[in-house]
């Protein structure tokens, strides 16, 4: 997606190296996790548009649950060739299209459903990017993001992560370790199993957890929001929240943020100013 900056993460790199070994377990993962946020069988007969699709792989569960056409727009042309080998081995003979463009290029209303899986905090200008986005959503649509919830930490996470991009390689792998080492000692402090954690993290969505780590430790550009911000931009935009998966900050954002999901439906002609 188009950046303020021209500081940026190679998210299409990792999300190649999580293509190359995904099972069968993971892609049912995140078929549940999916219909999670459409359970309503919303997805059957659908049209289904993945903003910042990465490695295909919300598509590819879309398709699984019954979706009718589906569309992936990236700006990483890594991502892009991810997603299509994912999609061409698993789904060869459904419809569905990926492309390499910014969301900023894009401008089409004729899908039922909009996805955007914490990508839009990624982008350099996220509330554009969520105008731009809440835009494409006609009366008969749904729209789901999920946002990145703004922690005490948010600050020295953008820095950390603007440094982490720019880093060599063998300086990231130092980082990773350190970071993985530290949060998965806090977890066994606080009375939890870390290789059970570790061993089980594919139920979020399918991901994998060393591929999420440098995500997360590199995930630059970066912007978060609150609830209420939120909240105030939906109300202007005339989209009402139909379900919405939200978690209080843990240790203050210590160990990082995660993304509030939320659907929403049309409700009203946005309000101007």
């Amino acid at each position: 997606m188009t950046a303020a900056t021209a500081v940026r993460f190679r998210f299409g790199e990792n999300w190649q190296s999580f293509v190359e070994s995904l099972t069968g377990e993971q892609i049912a993962a995140s078929e549940r996790d999916l219909h999670r946020l459409f359970p309503n069988n919303e997805l059957a007969g659908a049209s289904f548009l993945d903003i910042g699709c990465g490695s295909g792989l919300s598509m590819l569960a879309a398709m699984h649950l019954g979706a009718a056409r589906v569309y992936g727009i990236d700006a990483d042309a890594q991502a892009v060739a991810a997603a299509q080998g994912l999609l061409t081995k698993h789904a060869p003979a459904r419809s569905w299209q990926v492309e390499q463009r910014s969301l900023f290029e894009f401008f089409d209303d004729n899908f039922d459903i909009v996805h955007s899986w914490g990508v839009l905090p990624l982008t350099g200008a996220m509330w554009r990017s969520l105008e731009h986005v809440a835009a494409l959503v006609r009366p008969s649509c749904m729209l789901m993001v999920a946002l990145y919830r703004r922690t005490p930490m948010c600050r020295l996470w953008e820095r950390e992560k603007r440094l982490y991009s720019q880093a060599s390689p063998r300086t990231q792998r130092v980082v990773r370790l350190t970071y993985q080492a530290a949060f998965l000692g806090a977890k066994a402090a606080t009375g939890h199993n870390p290789f059970a954690y570790v061993r089980n993290f594919h139920s979020h969505r399918g991901m994998r957890w060393r591929n999420d780590v440098h995500d997360w430790l590199g995930g630059y550009p970066y912007e978060s929001a609150s609830p209420e911000e939120l909240a105030a931009f939906f109300g202007r935009a005339g989209l009402v929240v139909q379900r919405a998966f939200a978690k209080p900050v843990t240790a203050c954002g210590l160990f990082g943020s995660h993304c509030d999901e939320y659907v929403l439906r049309r409700d009203s002609i946005p309000r101007r100013g």
